[in-house]
């Protein structure tokens, strides 16, 4: 199957279109996650986004206690990139790390706007973190 473009007019309009599920067997988004092919992975710690059958977007998570968490990564693949897919795949992580009883939120990476928008600060180098409330 080739890739769909948007001159095909394939695109959702928005973000949150685009379903989400724990991925299967052979769905395992290496590429996109950075990962080594073939390493074994905890598929319950990883999250796909697909379009028609395409794997377009992922991230993993690791339980650091019974309240820490961190993203380990998020990818979203070249042609679906600048469409607020990442934004959502990052929310939607947050949403399952708090529903799993997380309070707080760790990704390793330079702070930027874009995470600081989203409520993460910089508590030491590299190290961004998100405190979660209960409602």
């Amino acid at each position: 199957m080739s890739k769909l473009t948007e001159s095909d007019g394939y695109f959702p309009i928005h973000p949150r279109e685009y379903p989400i599920f724990r991925p299967r067997e052979n769905e395992c988004p290496y590429g996109l996650l950075g990962l080594p092919a073939g390493d074994p992975i905890n598929l319950d710690a990883i999250r796909v986004a697909k379009h028609h059958d395409d794997v377009v977007a992922a991230y993993k998570f690791k339980r650091l206690s019974p309240l820490a968490f961190e993203i380990e990564g998020v990818g979203v693949s070249e042609p679906y990139r600048n469409r607020g897919l990442g934004s959502w795949m990052l929310a939607h992580a947050v949403g399952i790390i708090e529903s799993k009883g997380g309070r707080e939120v760790i990704i390793h990476a330079p702070f930027c706007e874009f995470l600081g928008r989203l409520g993460f600060k910089l508590v030491g180098s590299n190290r961004l973190q998100l405190t979660l409330t209960a409602d």
